[in-house]
């Protein structure tokens, strides 16, 4: 949402292209990306256990 707003006006104070806006948005990926891995919690062994994989059909 941060760089949706303010690219318009990066795009201008750095010459008109859209190359601003794509570097900002991709430095928010790769952060967004960092803190999820560093940030979420990771799941403990008892709870692997617990976990369903696969699916059923109704």
């Amino acid at each position: 949402m941060f760089v949706s707003t303010l690219s318009g006006p990066w795009d201008a104070l750095f010459g008109g292209g859209n190359l601003p806006a794509f570097v900002v948005g991709a430095v928010a990926a790769v952060i967004s990306a960092i803190l999820a891995m560093v940030m979420l919690p990771s799941v403990k062994p008892d709870d692997e256990s617990k976990v369903k994989l696969g699916g059923s059909f109704h």
